[in-house]
C-alpha cells in the first residue's frame, strides 16, 4: 500500500498555486494565463486520480489558497482598470486643452 498522505497528494497543487500567485504579481499576463490553465487541468486530474485519498480539511485548505489567489487576481485587474481609466481621463483632458488652445 502507498503511504503517501493527503498532504503529499495536494503538494503539487499547492506548489502550482505558489507559482500562479507569483505570476499574478508580475506583468507577464501570458504566463499567468498559462499557469491558470495548467492549474485547472492539474486540479481536475488530481481530483480524478486521488479523490479517495484527499481529506476534506486538506481540500478546504487548497480551496482557501485558491480563493486568496483569485481575490488577488481580481484586485490586480481592478488596479489595472483604474490606471486605464485615469489614462483615458488624462487623454481626454489633454485633447480638450488642445481644442481650447486652437480656438484662441
Amino acid at each position: 500500500m502507498d503511504d503517501t498522505g493527503p498532504v503529499d497528494v495536494l503538494r503539487p497543487l499547492h506548489e502550482a498555486l505558489t507559482r500562479l500567485a507569483a505570476a499574478v504579481e508580475g506583468d507577464d499576463h501570458d504566463l499567468t494565463q498559462q499557469l491558470m490553465d495548467r492549474y485547472d487541468a492539474d486540479v481536475r486530474s488530481h481530483l480524478a486520480e486521488h479523490d479517495a485519498r484527499i481529506e476534506a480539511a486538506d481540500l478546504h485548505g487548497l480551496i482557501a489558497r485558491q480563493q486568496q489567489v483569485t481575490l488577488r487576481m481580481a484586485a490586480r485587474r481592478d488596479e489595472a482598470a483604474q490606471h486605464l481609466n485615469a489614462d483615458r481621463r488624462a487623454v481626454r483632458a489633454s485633447l480638450a486643452y488642445l481644442r481650447a488652445e486652437s480656438l484662441t
